[in-house]
């Protein structure tokens, strides 16, 4: 009996032992293991996302001089001042160019946009040709070496085959100063001036 008894103790430390070793080195290093996972699967996110904007970065890097062409290419058709005696110059070499008689151009006092990044100029333009003519003129302004745009044109027909129109046309500069009560010349944006 005493070596039976001797068994179940020795069983018995045995499994205590087991125990004792499952929770100090077994756990610990299963815990480690669950934390070394979930660190893996942070930084594998983590690669993910800088993978894409690496990506997107590239991208940007890669488009930049297309890019630059294209703010080059408005910056030189929006100017920084109104210019109304250039402006009116290049509409009347549009009519002239395209065989319209021009018989007046009335500009608007210059309005700055709301987002306060450039400032409208509208233009009233009133004259007759054939329709051919004017389709012409249309596209000249469209295509001025200023950016323009032809908000309304209003036709109505005259002697022969002639129409006269009337239309608005709107020009722009990056100047937010323009219009009544400012000060001419170009200004930054957010600048007062004369400050």
């Amino acid at each position: 009996m005493q070596g039976r008894r001797a068994v179940i103790v020795a069983g018995a430390g045995a499994a205590i032992l087991a125990l004792l070793l499952v929770f100090f080195l077994v756990l610990p290093k299963m815990n480690e293991v669950t934390q070394a996972r979930e660190e893996l699967e942070d930084t594998r996110a983590q690669q993910q996302t800088l993978s894409a904007q690496l990506n997107a970065l590239e991208q940007a890097r890669d488009e930049a001089p297309r890019n630059e062409a294209a703010i080059r290419e408005v910056e030189g058709k929006v100017p920084p001042t109104a210019d109304l005696p250039g402006a009116i110059l290049f509409l009347r070499n549009a009519a002239a160019v395209s065989g319209v008689s021009v018989l007046s151009l009335t500009p608007a006092p210059p309005t700055a946009a709301v987002a306060g990044s450039f400032s409208s100029l509208a233009v009233s333009a009133s004259g007759q040709g054939s329709y051919f003519a004017l389709v012409k003129y249309l596209h000249e302004i469209e295509t001025l070496p200023r950016a323009a745009t032809v908000e309304s044109v209003d036709l109505s027909p005259t002697e022969g085959s002639a129409l006269s129109f009337a239309a608005t046309i709107t020009l722009y500069t990056s100047d937010i100063s323009s219009g009544p009560g400012s000060e001419p010349g170009p200004t930054e944006q957010g600048a007062i001036p004369g400050a």
